[in-house]
């Protein structure tokens, strides 16, 4: 037997979003940075910050002398 349910409405769908709006921002933050990991971008600028750290800034200032 198969139950009718009601269409689905924006008042419903605004609902389900203020009752679960952490989850849904976490997994929206998720897919984001993900996206950023597959152009590559957020992992070009963590090598960049880690190779910024590792290099000594006393060896920077002897090269941009």
């Amino acid at each position: 037997m198969a139950t009718k349910e009601a269409p689905l409405t924006v008042e419903k769908v605004v609902a389900i979003v203020k009752e679960k709006w952490l989850v849904f921002g976490v997994l929206t933050l998720i897919i984001f940075v993900l996206q950023l990991l597959s152009t590559k971008v957020l992992l070009s600028v963590i090598l960049g910050l880690i190779i910024t750290y590792l290099i000594p800034s006393e060896a920077v200032k002897k090269i941009t002398k």
